[in-house]
């Protein structure tokens, strides 16, 4: 009986069943080589080779000889040929798991951390179950480096995003705010068109001739505040860099929205004389 091996793609021999089984128990030979002979259908593991399981060695192993290399040019005592091995494929879940791993880096940093790390050891459990038809190990441990490296990284990004989001939010109400400062600056500007260039005396004045509703005095800057700004009155004679509105917020820089007698406004840092008007 002719055996034919094959190992990480090359194929050897053909060799007899004893050769196979000396070569076995002198390591020259491993459980997990293939080997093929005539009569079977495929590729087989010799530890689950028939003939080595089925027919007993009956002599003591000749001296040891290295494999023999297919040889092309000798013909092979059989008219069937093996079947022809299929090239090694690339783990398509260490594939995944690299690719996580790199947005682990970039974008959707949590999910992409879970899947670079499950990715990863799924390929390296189904490369060693393959008996040498998939590759890619290297490529799964990377991935699963990058995963657990980006575990470490994500209180770093969520210290980083948190500051960022805050100040983000903050924005978006400071613009809201000093919209609405706006709004009560030009209806003030369009009362004092109608009082000799007086501002009105307080803000609820402005209610409902000039201004529909109450809910412009809020702000979300200070939330349950029915009035969110110190108003000055005054005329729209002053110089226009007077201060119409201050709101009653500032952020830890001391930066305020602040409404000039023109109607122009800001958020910024109110000048140094400028200070609550008492009873507000």
């Amino acid at each position: 009986m002719d055996i034919h091996i094959a190992r990480n793609g090359k194929q050897f021999g053909p060799f007899p069943l004893d050769e196979v089984k000396r070569q076995l128990a002198v390591g020259e030979l491993f459980p997990s080589d293939l080997a093929w002979t005539n009569g079977e259908k495929d590729w087989v593991p010799l530890a689950g080779f028939p003939p080595l399981m089925n027919s007993p060695s009956s002599q003591e192993p000749p001296p040891i000889s290295p494999l023999r290399a297919l040889d092309t040019a000798r013909p092979i005592p059989s008219v069937v040929e093996p079947p022809q091995l299929q090239p090694r494929q690339t783990s398509g879940a260490a594939i995944a798991s690299l690719v996580f791993g790199i947005l682990s880096f970039s974008c959707l940093p949590l999910i992409a951390t879970l899947f670079a790390i499950i990715f990863g050891h799924v390929a390296l459990s189904a490369i060693r179950k393959s008996a040498g038809a998939l590759k890619g190990e290297g490529i799964a441990i990377f991935g699963l480096v990058l995963g657990y490296l980006s575990i470490g990284a994500l209180p770093i990004l969520a210290g980083i995003a948190v500051p960022v989001f805050a100040e983000v939010q903050v924005k978006a109400k400071e613009k809201q705010s000093l919209s609405h400062a706006k709004q009560i600056a030009v209806a003030s500007l369009a009362y004092a068109s109608d009082h000799q260039g007086a501002f009105p005396p307080k803000l609820d004045d402005l209610v409902p001739t000039y201004l529909p509703d109450r809910v412009f005095f809020a702000s979300p800057l200070t939330p349950g505040e029915p009035v969110a700004y110190y108003y000055f009155g005054g005329t729209d004679q002053a110089p226009p860099d007077t201060v119409l509105l201050m709101s009653k917020y500032k952020n830890k820089r001391g930066r305020r929205i602040i409404m000039h007698v023109d109607g122009s406004g800001l958020v910024g840092v109110p000048p140094s004389d400028v200070l609550p008007p008492a009873g507000q």
